[in-house]
């Protein structure tokens, strides 16, 4: 019987040795090794393991539907969503070399939008449209931002692999929306076109559902292909020297995995909770490690004093954009819909891995 050779077994224990110590190294995570576990590159495995917990427990013990408990859920995702979309005031407006850097984006393009949204009904209902699809592209690219400040934080020169990961973190996020019923959901979004004069796309959902079954195929291939090409390029890479961040990699894994489990096989409330939920999270760590002190210095209320009108300030706005999709009135939700698409658009200009202000 054919059997490995010793120093085989070594060297896989001295690499998993050395990923598990890189885990536990506090100079290498961005808030803790706990924290960064949680909330940051472990956050998908968190949520989705905490949302299974959730709903069996509460199945288990109050006999309760998994329906009526989906739409607990999907909720609690709904106004975590909405807050963290106005949580990136503080880093846009009270971060004095941001504002200034973007000073004319910050004030003038937001009135714009503001008042475009109020005139035209077709400008509201395609800016709908396009959050939504843009918030796909957004949540993929903070995968893509932490991976690239893991990256930093080992040492690592902020070009190596980054086209590689920003394509590999995309087709991760954004693949598996193929596969699932949530596919249809966010395809379903476009008939909104109907009332507006690009009517020719309304017609798109029929049939993209009607072929569903070949593009979830298609979807599969490209998926498993552009991963092989990834981990090539790693390898590659590796032989050159090149040392991955073992948070980076858990971050990798971790949003892979949940991503094609939440939106290919999990019922589409539960799929966006769990992408949301841990989105979000993800998104609260990174602001407030950036600028808590700042808020706490301006607030003077302290750490924790600040944390909670933090929240507090998210919360009210979260409430806020919930009462007003549930109001027939496109005035109503005409800032709450500039807030979405704000939030899209300045995540691209007030944080840089490359010019080192995250």
């Amino acid at each position: 019987m054919a059997t490995r050779p010793i120093s085989d077994d070594c060297g896989n224990a001295e690499r998993r040795s050395t990923f598990l110590a890189q885990l536990k190294d506090p100079s290498r995570a961005l808030v803790s090794p706990m924290v960064d576990a949680l909330l940051l590159w472990g956050a998908p495995l968190a949520v989705i393991a905490s949302i299974a917990v959730w709903l069996k427990g509460t199945e288990l013990a109050f006999g309760a539907s998994a329906t009526e408990l989906s739409v607990y859920v999907f909720f609690f995702a709904t106004m975590i969503t909405y807050g963290h979309l106005v949580a990136v005031v503080p880093r846009a407006y009270f971060n004095p070399d941001v504002f200034n850097a973007n000073r004319f984006r910050l004030t003038v393009v937001p009135v714009v939008l503001i008042a475009a949204l109020i005139i035209s009904p077709t400008v509201f209902i395609i800016a709908g449209i396009v959050a939504f699809f843009w918030d796909v592209h957004h949540s993929a690219m903070q995968t893509f931002g932490i991976a690239r400040i893991y990256e930093f934080k080992a040492g690592n020169g902020p070009s190596w692999l980054r086209r590689t990961d920003l394509y590999l973190n995309w087709l991760l996020y954004v693949g598996p929306i193929f596969v699932g019923a949530s596919f249809l959901l966010h395809a379903e979004q476009l008939s909104g076109f109907a009332e507006t004069p690009l009517t020719f796309l309304a017609t798109a959902p029929g049939y993209l559902e009607a072929g569903h079954g070949q593009l979830r195929q298609v979807a599969l291939a490209i998926w498993g292909v552009g991963i092989a090409w990834a981990v090539v390029n790693y390898g590659k890479a590796m032989a050159e020297g090149y040392n991955p961040p073992a948070h980076k990699i858990g971050l990798v894994v971790s949003t892979g995995a949940v991503t094609f489990l939440a939106w290919g096989y999990l019922p589409p409330l539960i799929a966006f909770a769990t992408i949301n939920i841990h989105h979000a999270l993800q998104y609260y760590v990174i602001v407030w490690m950036q600028e808590g002190k700042r808020m706490a210095t301006l607030s003077r209320l302290g750490s924790r004093g600040a944390f909670a009108l933090f929240v507090l300030f998210t919360a009210v706005v979260a409430l806020g954009y919930d009462m007003a999709t549930r109001l027939d009135s496109r005035l109503w939700l005409v800032p709450f819909l500039a807030c979405s698409l704000l939030h899209f658009w300045y995540d691209g200009f007030v944080w840089s891995v490359r010019k080192k202000s995250v």
